[in-house]
């Protein structure tokens, strides 16, 4: 039970055990189950090696929910190719327009250099 009178600091303790870095970076995602498939498109806001947390305002996911995200990755692979990073994932937070999500899979593709959303995003 929370204390009223507890100063805010005492409730803001970190849980998590792995380090959040603030990353800006376009991300699509898609569901993978749940009925008919949910799409759309957000920023990461921080991300770690076990978790994201996406800005969205169509993020209307229940928690548990399946996801699959493309995130554009800001290096080249050998300065050159585009890179991005493929994940599967499930919905651990959802609200009114920011979720996160814990990795259960994760792998890089490259991409086209031309290719934009529609040819080359691998969702």
């Amino acid at each position: 039970m929370v204390n009223a009178m507890q100063p805010q600091s005492m409730l803001d303790v970190e849980r998590r055990n792995k380090s959040r870095f603030p990353l800006r970076l376009s991300v699509r995602y898609r569901t993978l189950s749940g009925g008919p498939s949910l799409v759309g498109e957000g920023r990461t806001v921080n991300m770690s090696s076990c978790g994201l947390l996406i800005a969205s305002d169509e993020a209307k996911f229940r928690t548990g929910a399946r996801l699959q995200l493309t995130v554009d990755w800001p290096f080249l692979l050998h300065g050159i190719t585009p890179l991005q990073l493929i994940v599967s994932c499930r919905v651990t937070r959802c609200q009114q327009e920011e979720f996160a999500v814990k990795l259960e899979q994760y792998q890089f593709k490259t991409r086209s250099v031309r290719a934009g959303f529609a040819a080359g995003a691998g969702i």
